[in-house]
């Protein structure tokens, strides 16, 4: 899927998706939330709690490393992680992110930094689906804080709607993450490469999902862009490779 970040002169974008500015924020509609902060600065960590607090959300744990962001998330089940990029040393925000949806699928991710785009920091994994990028300089206007805090939520609500509707609520995390892959248009060489398994496990998932699809075209190439075409249909986005 496209990597649309968020610059200083542009407005802030879901993957894929464009924020409704003023649709709703925190001076015209109560919004609501169980809210998780990480960023390991203190000040940062303190200040954000009490705007996200101030715009009517939840904050249910503000943390400063990758090991307890999880460890809250696990305990406290926010609804969603406003994460900074650069967490020090170790893990990075992104990291985090990708391990955060791994142990709760549904929690949706906001990234506040100060870098322009977060391949700035160096060699970075792709950014997690309907996550969205702001700048710390943009929530000066704190409504569009809140209105990425909903955002994030309602989006994540509208794509496990349509995976129960479609019958992905049953695919594994691992399942998920071929399909993502196979969207992305690669192989499944490339595939067991970046998951770090053996192509025998994928060429295996891949006649799982095809069953559980109920993919019916006949050609293995056919096969392949219908899985891809649920990924999309689910995500409400578009993938590309990030070799």
């Amino acid at each position: 899927m496209p990597a649309l970040w968020c610059w200083h002169h542009a407005p802030a974008l879901v993957w894929g998706i464009p924020r409704l500015r003023g649709a709703r924020s925190g001076h015209d509609a109560q919004v609501s939330g169980r809210v998780l902060i990480v960023d390991d600065d203190p000040f940062a960590r303190t200040m954000l709690s009490s705007v996200v607090q101030a715009l009517g959300f939840d904050v249910v744990d503000s943390v400063g490393s990758f090991a307890e962001g999880l460890a809250a998330a696990r305990g406290q089940v926010p609804q969603v992680a406003l994460l900074d990029l650069d967490l020090g040393e170790g893990p990075t925000g992104i990291d985090l992110a990708h391990a955060l949806r791994r142990a709760l699928p549904s929690i949706g991710i906001v990234f506040l930094s100060t870098y322009a785009d977060p391949r700035l920091l160096g060699s970075v994994p792709a950014l997690p689906s309907d996550s969205l990028y702001l700048t710390k300089q943009e929530v000066a206007d704190t409504s569009v804080l809140a209105d990425a805090l909903h955002a994030v939520q309602e989006t994540l609500d509208v794509a496990h709607s349509a995976a129960r509707e479609q019958g992905l609520a049953e695919l594994t995390d691992a399942q998920i993450d071929v399909m993502r892959l196979i969207a992305a248009g690669y192989s499944n060489a490339e595939i067991a490469r970046r998951l770090v398994i053996e192509e025998a496990s994928v060429e295996k998932a891949v006649m799982r999902l095809i069953r559980q699809l109920d993919v019916r075209a006949t050609r293995a190439e056919n096969q392949r862009v219908m899985i891809a075409q649920a990924y999309f249909a689910v995500s409400g986005t578009r993938v590309v490779r990030r070799d």
